[in-house]
């Protein structure tokens, strides 16, 4: 697939352009908000490369303001993003454009079509504010009712301004008369405000939304009901298009900028940023995502921590790992990498093409990330710090299993349901906790020696969940034991108890962007 990734616009959006040698038509692929971007991700890659498959090109975007894009605090940047994206498919030669919108971002792309464009509408909630109501009551659910802080109220995976909740809420669907779908679930209506519009009944939705990204599944068939409606409506005849005009360079500020760089034989998809004047003895760290998730939503908190890191005076890059965002190609039953070899020689890829000295090295990872970066490697860092660490194992898993294993718990069948009643029964607890944690191989102090006894410093920012399992399986024993006596890498941890383990809360963000860049200063005093 030919992809062309950069910047566009003022404030500029992260693109990735698709085009085919020849277009029929282009597509832009909206992005839904918050969570919803997050789990659609892979998705959503997946329908453009089915699009250039057909001859038609396509746009997805990180809108301004969000994700990899550049700062942007209008309240209509999702909107104003949406018709600069398809400015610039335009801006190649292509005449017809159709938008498509999953989720939530079908109100986005309601609003951004004018009349004569294509929409397609994918499992499109009521109204923006139907779509705000439900979003605030999973938050609650998620991290508690202190949501708001300084004006700013957080979402599960977004974060809002007053003015720009405003501007979600009151959006609407336009009457429809130019070329349109809605795709539902089985049994569901599109909304009202659309009109009388074609409607197809499609499964999957539920399964790639309802859930979290680790258990997500792709819609294949859903994707290729929005192929085959683009086909049918784009023209049969195509025409040669040009590269898009991007900017390779993002100049976030005055000091700080980005730009998009590739490791290893696999192409891993990364941004690099950098401060001007920044002195050749940097520390570079490295930022790994937490599972499979890319810099969106409530992910794109490496972003803000990147750029924090540049004006600090570090050279910061922010990988994808493979079956993560940009990297890799998308295949509609492709299996989940976490706790794998594979991420483990991903880290070594980018280890090696950085060609950075272990004394200046920094890896900073979440979730499964933090077990990424806290694997030791042939050359072990300077430091590393693990956000909300869940598991120790010593053993690496085979690609899906850990992800299968999540979606058999989540959906047992009724045998073992009842194999589950019995044990619950039946088994004492703790004999059960031991057992539920038997691929944590190791445990911390596995975990931790290999790094600590060849002088790395290790940091752990814990939520309470995380840092109880953390001293369950042995952490205050590693604590006491590498406290710092000169001779050995140092292992500190940072609890919080109010915070949440997938970085939900405002309060939790705050904190980590804090600690990673105080941690960073300490072990590397260089001048911002």
């Amino acid at each position: 697939m030919s992809t062309h990734h950069g910047w566009s616009g003022a404030p500029a959006l992260r693109v990735a352009v698709q085009l085919p040698p020849a277009a029929r038509a282009g597509v832009v692929i909206c992005p839904p908000l918050g969570q919803e971007g997050v789990i659609a991700y892979r998705t959503l890659r997946l329908l453009a490369d089915r699009l250039e498959a057909r001859g038609v090109a396509s746009v997805r975007y990180d809108p301004s303001g969000r994700g990899d894009a550049a700062p942007d605090a209008r309240p209509d940047a999702q909107v104003r993003s949406a018709e600069h994206a398809a400015a610039l498919l335009r801006s190649t030669g292509i005449e017809q454009v159709a938008f498509v919108g999953l989720a939530s971002a079908a109100l986005i792309a309601a609003t951004a079509a004018t009349g004569a464009d294509g929409l397609v509408l994918w499992d499109a909630p009521a109204s923006g504010r139907a779509w705000l109501r439900g979003q605030r009551a999973l938050a609650t659910m998620t991290f508690g009712s202190d949501r708001v802080v300084d004006g700013v109220e957080s979402l599960v995976g977004i974060d809002l301004e007053p003015v720009e909740a405003d501007v979600l809420a009151a959006m609407t669907y336009p009457h429809r008369e130019g070329p349109t779908v809605a795709l539902v679930r089985p049994g569901s209506r599109p909304p009202r405000g659309l009109g009388d519009v074609a409607t197809t009944e499609v499964t999957g939705s539920a399964e790639l939304l309802d859930g979290s990204s680790l258990v997500a599944t792709i819609p294949g068939s859903a994707v290729d009901t929005v192929v085959a409606w683009v086909d049918a409506w784009a023209p049969t005849t195509a025409h040669p298009v040009v590269p898009p005009t991007l900017d390779e360079v993002l100049d976030v500020d005055a000091r700080v900028s980005e730009r998009i760089v590739h490791f290893g034989p696999d192409e891993l998809f990364a941004v690099e940023t950098v401060a001007s004047g920044q002195s050749e003895d940097a520390p570079v760290v490295v930022l790994h995502n937490g599972g499979a998730e890319h810099r969106v939503g409530v992910a794109d908190f490496q972003v803000a921590l990147a750029r924090g890191l540049a004006r600090d005076g570090a050279r910061v890059v922010r990988v994808d790992r493979r079956g993560t965002g940009e990297s890799s190609a998308v295949e509609e039953d492709e299996r989940a990498l976490f706790y794998t070899q594979e991420w483990l020689d991903d880290q070594s890829a980018v280890i090696g093409s950085l060609g950075t000295p272990a004394d200046r090295l920094v890896l900073v990872g979440m979730c499964a990330g933090a077990w990424v970066a806290g694997r030791d490697t042939a050359d072990p860092p300077r430091l590393v710090v693990e956000i909300s660490p869940n598991d120790y194992r010593r053993n690496t898993a085979e690609p899906g299993t850990y992800a299968e294993a999540l979606r058999v718990v989540a959906h047992p069948s009724p045998f073992r349901q009842r194999v589950r009643g019995w044990w619950n029964a039946v088994v004492p607890e703790p004999v059960r906790e031991r057992v539920a944690r038997r691929g944590s191989h190791g445990g911390v102090v596995q975990h931790v020696r290999p790094l600590v006894e060849h002088g790395t410093d290790v940091v752990v920012i814990a939520a309470a969940e995380d840092a109880e399992l953390f001293d369950r399986l042995g952490g205050r024993r590693a604590e006491r034991r590498w406290s710092g006596d000169g001779r050995q890498g140092r292992l500190r941890v940072v609890r919080v108890a109010d915070g949440d383990h997938a970085l939900f809360s405002p309060v939790m963000r705050e904190l980590v962007q804090t600690e990673v860049r105080s941690r960073v200063a300490e072990a590397f005093p260089v001048r911002a």
